[in-house]
Order: structure tokens, then sequence, then C-alpha cells
């Protein structure tokens, strides 16, 4: 038998056990767009992101802020949000617009996955541009570990369930045991997948076709570039906010 605690699959925040995050480390997944623009942004140089449930509350954040310090963006249902900095697409995310400023973000799924994510002792950011960071400070806890998805619409999403397959199939050949079926489920997902082009594999469900729908398929190129940022993001707290974790590769 292994010695490390069970890793889990939540394949949406509302299908996490009461209490269950408690005592482990969490890993929010939003493939399309979410965690990917959070990864994005902290590496073009961003201080933090400050993950909002709601618009208004975005908006007070931001005001709150010093003028000049603060990128105001987000969606709702893929679209760019009115009176707002930037969207969801991380390529908008450039390092002349991010440096040293705090993202305030409010999105249709991914804020609220990562709001809904805060019991866990620690709280991870995770997308594909980030797999290998991300595993390989995995591979080193000894607590539970849940990979949550964030869904689209209160549905189960096809490219957050291929990355949280990705990072437990991972971390299952670290020894890793599994803890429940959607584990099991979303590992043998990346695996059918794996051996295809990840850009057309991120096309094909709900997410991805929305994408395409509203001119942004660029998008889905950006999301599937995995591995390509060493950088490990996580969750701090008073106030909850996303920055890069200390954790990077040395040498």
């Amino acid at each position: 038998m292994s010695d490390y605690p069970l890793l889990y699959v939540h394949l949406l925040p509302t299908m996490i056990p009461p209490e269950a995050l408690r005592g482990g480390v969490a890993v929010v997944l939003d493939v399309l767009r979410a965690t990917t623009v959070m990864i994005h942004a902290l590496d073009a140089g961003a201080d933090a992101i400050r993950p909002c449930l709601e618009i208004e509350e975005a908006r007070a954040v931001a005001a709150n802020l010093p003028t000049g310090t603060v990128v105001l963006a987000g969606e709702r249902q893929g679209l760019e949000i009115d009176g707002f900095d930037l969207g969801n697409s991380p390529g908008s995310f450039t390092r002349s617009v991010c440096r040293g400023k705090t993202v305030v973000m409010t999105t249709t799924n991914g804020t609220r996955a990562i709001l809904a994510s805060v019991d866990a002792d620690r709280v991870l950011i995770g997308s594909f541009l980030n797999l290998a960071a991300t595993v390989r400070v995995l591979s080193k806890e000894r607590r539970p570990i849940h990979l949550v998805a964030s869904g689209t619409n209160g549905l189960v999403s096809f490219e957050d369930s291929l990355l949280a397959g990705a990072l437990a199939h991972s971390l299952r050949a670290t020894h890793r045991p599994i803890g429940n079926d959607e584990a099991v489920l979303a590992e043998l997902a990346w695996i059918a997948a794996k051996s295809e082009s990840l850009v057309d594999v991120l096309g094909r469900g709900t997410g991805g076709r929305r994408v395409r729908e509203i001119g942004l398929a660029a998008d889905i190129v950006v999301a599937a570039d995995v591995d390509r940022i060493d950088l490990v993001a996580e969750i701090v707290r008073n106030p909850i906010r996303v920055v890069r974790s200390g954790e990077q590769k040395s040498g």
C-alpha cells in the first residue's frame, strides 16, 4: 500500500463532499480560460490576481486599489464585460499590461471554483501551461490532493476533465493512489486523448466550441501549450488572491 494520501477529482465544485477539502491541497482547473489566464498573467509580471464572484464586486475591489495599479478583467458567457480593461483571453495579458499590477478578475466559472475551494489548507491554480510545475510540487505533498474542475455553467466540462486526468496520470506515476471514480474517469479520458493534437481535442467540448463561436480560437492554442511556463501559482488569504509561489524550479 502507498504511503501517500489519496488523490481525488471533483468534476464540478458542487460535487465536492462537505468538508472534504479540509486538511488537503486543492488544485483549481479552468482550462478555457480563467486558470490559463491567471498563469499567463503571473508569468507576464502581474503581482496578484484578485478573484471575485460578481461584476459589481470586481468593480468595487478595483476602485479601492491605487490608481494605475489595477487591471480589471473578466467575462460573462465568454464575452468581455462592458467597462472592463480586458476580457478572458490569455494573449491579452501581456507584460506591458500586467507588470507590477493587480488583476481583479471575475469569470463565469473559474473564479467561482477558486472561491469554492478555499477550505483546503492549500489551493493551487492549474493549467496545461504549468502542468509539469504543478505536478512537481504536488508530488512532494503528504496531504490528500483534490483536483477541482470548474465546469461550464454548472455542467461538467470536457477540457477541465482532461486536465484533471493529465494531472492524475502524472501523479499516479509517483505512486499516488486514486481516491474516487471521478479520478479514474478523468485519467482514462486523458490516456485516450493524449496521442492527439491537444488543440483539436480541447475544441471538441462545449467550452471549446463556444470559444470558437465567439471568434477566440487563438485562446485554445494558448491553453494547449503544455509546460510552456515553469510557474507554480497558489492562493494566499486576507484578502484572497492568486500569487506566484516561491516553489519554482531552481537552476
